[in-house]
Formats: structure tokens, sequence, C-alpha cells
């Protein structure tokens, strides 16, 4: 297609970096040829296909825009947002900085040149960039809200707070503007003036899970652990059985001692997560708060049978068949989890608690052992393994090494500290033997 004597100048003034020229004598051959109107109408269809999720259509628009006239900052901006989408980061960055250029004084550009050094991982420069474009935009959505999602992430909560207050103000009607300022009052201990924010997300989005979660988990830190099971289970009916939603419900019922209710959680969660293997090591470990023993053994199987390297679940059967008590089935178990996870204490501890509770003098050596090992894999604060250590000694007859381990205990562990007071038993009876 021949272009216009008016548009060969305009290119030489845009490729010169003349902007403001390269922009006037492009809008005089559009007007010239009549194509005010017909970009116009193209513009206003891009951001429509755009808000609709036809990314595809929305940069065909934006393309046959700037081949009419390359100069118009809007839809360099509309194609930033595209790529954007699509994650074609340099293609972003490009049209970002062109939206930029052609209209330097528009937020929005420098908005989107900010999102695109967000997800390049650059966030001092995505910051600076941020907040020129909410300063120079203060009545633009895009720039507040994205300012203050930015800030909440950094962990700069009051400023946060203004940008997404400013975004509600022009969005009223717009949940992720509430859902982020609800964070952002989260963050900053401001718990009262989240729950409005969030209350008014859920009702604005009544599936959004991301508002129901974080409402409850409001509630959950307020340790208002009832109104926080209700929500999630709203939430729940709103929104499906949805996998988030179900751990933070059961979370919630745990707090409440509520083992009944968690196994009706966690089954629902496996329906619909069924190779989520934490969800049957929980759901076995709650069966055994229940003390439906036969059905937490069942359930700890069928994990094994889906990955028999699963430690967890050798160990939770150690567990399970050290309570029934059936001690060889137990030893089995423990075993099979040590060799699965040998940096891991805990099964080395549980057996080793297992074989001080036992008859066996041999096993009562092995404890030792296996303490040792189990020491050097714990935190500092891991108080069974002193405890279970001058069991054992004592055991085997060590009543002196016994005393300066209960006594170790009894020192560095925290006063009310329940093993402490256990501890205190133990040396009165190696004293009086």
């Amino acid at each position: 297609m021949a272009h216009s004597q008016t548009f060969q100048r305009a290119e030489r003034a845009l490729k010169a970096g003349s902007y403001d020229e390269a922009k006037k004598l492009f809008r005089e051959d559009e007007e010239a040829n009549g194509s005010v109107s017909d970009t116009r109408a193209k513009l206003q269809a891009a951001e429509a296909k755009l808000a609709a999720g036809d990314v595809n259509a929305a940069a065909a628009l934006y393309e046959a825009v700037l081949e009419v006239n390359p100069s118009i900052a809007d839809a360099y901006a509309g194609l930033a947002r595209v790529a954007l989408f699509t994650n074609q980061l340099d293609a972003a960055k490009v049209h970002a900085m062109a939206a930029v250029r052609l209209a330097p004084r528009q937020g929005v550009g420098w908005t989107l040149v900010g999102l695109t050094h967000e997800s390049l991982g650059e966030m001092e420069l995505a910051l600076d960039a941020l907040k020129k474009g909410a300063e120079l935009s203060p009545e633009v959505f895009l720039c507040q809200l994205n300012l203050g999602r930015v800030l909440a992430a950094q962990g700069k909560a009051q400023e946060a707070v203004a940008a997404l207050t400013q975004a509600t103000t022009i969005a009223p009607q717009n949940p992720d503007a509430f859902l982020f300022l609800g964070m952002a009052y989260r963050l900053g201990k401001q718990h009262r003036l989240a729950l409005r924010a969030l209350e008014k997300a859920k009702d604005l989005a009544p599936r959004s899970v991301s508002a129901w979660a974080t409402l409850g988990d409001v509630l959950f830190e307020l340790k208002e652990f009832k109104a926080a099971r209700d929500v999630f289970d709203l939430g729940l009916k709103a929104c499906g059985d949805h996998p988030a939603l179900l751990e933070k419900a059961l979370a919630a019922t745990m707090m409440l001692d509520d083992a009944p209710a968690a196994v009706g959680y966690l089954e629902r969660e496996l329906l619909v997560a069924p190779d989520h293997e934490q969800a049957w090591l929980n759901l076995a470990n709650v069966l055994m708060l229940t003390g439906d023993l036969d059905k937490a053994e069942q359930v700890a199987l069928e994990l094994l049978e889906k990955n028999p390297k699963q430690w967890e679940a050798h160990f939770a059967l150690g567990n399970l068949y050290a309570a029934v008590p059936l001690a060889e089935k137990a030893e089995q178990a423990y075993r099979k989890a040590i060799a699965l996870a040998p940096e891991n204490f805990r099964p080395l501890v549980n057996l080793a608690t297992l074989f001080v509770e036992g008859a066996v003098a041999a096993q009562h050596a092995e404890a030792v052992t296996l303490l040792e090992k189990a020491a050097a894999l714990a935190p500092a604060n891991e108080w069974r393994i002193p405890y279970n250590q001058a069991l054992a000694w004592t055991r085997l007859g060590k009543r002196d090494r016994a005393l300066e381990l209960v006594r170790g205990l009894m020192k560095k562990a925290p006063a009310d500290h329940p093993l402490v007071a256990e501890a205190r038993k133990l040396e009165s009876n190696l004293l009086e033997g």
C-alpha cells in the first residue's frame, strides 16, 4: 500500500525520535484520508476483546491501528498487555517502552514497563516504574492497583493501602482491588480493616477462592477458629470442593480439636486431589486420633501402593502398630522409614522409644545408638531425645549417665515444658534407686 507524503514525513520524524512532530503528521494524514473514526472504533473493539480474554483478536486490532497510525500510544500499550498475558516478555518490553516514548506523561505506559520488569524479576526497576505510572495517572485503576499490589508483596503495607484505597475508589465494583487491599491491611496487622475489605471482595466475587481463603486466614490469625471454619465452609459451598479451601478448613478444624470433622474434609480433598500424598498422610494420622486404627492402616497402605518409597507412610504405620501394640510390625515399619529417610530424626526417635518401652536388653543398647544418631540430626530443642536417652541408660543400669542427661534437660529446656516435669520424676526415681 502506497502511503501519502504526509505519512512518509511522519515516519521519518518517528524514526528520528521527534515524537510530537510524528504524532501531529500522522493525525493530519488520518484526517485527510478519513480514518480517524475507524481507528477509534478499532481501539475500542480491541479493548473489549482484551477484556474478554480474546488476546489474539485484540492483538490483530491493535496492529491494524498501528498500520494506519504508528504513533498511537494506546495501541502499543494494548500490545504490551497482550504480550504480558502470553508471557512474551521481550515483546512486552518493546511495546511498553514505545508507549512511554510516545506518551511520557501517561501513566499506563510506565505501569506496563513496571509490570514487564516485575515479570523479569527486576523488582527495583519495577517499583520505580509503577510509582511513576501511579503518580502520572492517579485516576487510572490499572496504575493504582498494580502499584499497591507490588508494594504489598514487598512488605510496604502503609504505602500499599494508600494506592489500593485509591483503586477501590476508582473501581468500586472491582473485587481485585478489595482483595489486595485486604491483603495489605492484613500485612499491616490491621485485621478488622482487612476483614471489611475482604468481605467486600467476596461479595463482589462470590466464586473467588482467593477472597474466601484470605478472609478465613485473617480470622484464623485472630484465633477465631470457628468463624474461620464457617467462612471456609461458605467458600466451599460457593466455589465447590477446592483443595486449598479444604486444607484451610481442615487446619481450623484441628484447632477446634474436632478430629471426626477433619476426617470429612480430608476425604473430600482426596476425591478432588487423589495424588496429594500429604492428604493421605494427614487422613491416616487423623484417623488414628479418632481411634479408627483399621481404617488408618488401610489409608497408609493405599498410599504405599501409590508410592512405596513414601517414608512418612511407613512412619505412620509404625506409630499405628506401636499404639496397638504390635511391636514387631512397628519395628519393621520404622526401619523402612529410616532406610528411606536416613536424614530424618523422627523415625529414629520413635523406634528407640519402642525399644526403650520393651523388655529386650539388646534393644535398649540399640536405642542408645539410635538416639545418638537422632541427636545429630534433630534441632537442639528436641527434648524427647535426651529424655529417651536417659530412659535407655536407666534400662541399661547406667544411673550416673541417666542422671547427667535428665539434669541437663532440666537446665536447658523451658521450665514449663512437659518433659521437664517427667525428667524431675525420673531424677527422683534414680536417686531413690
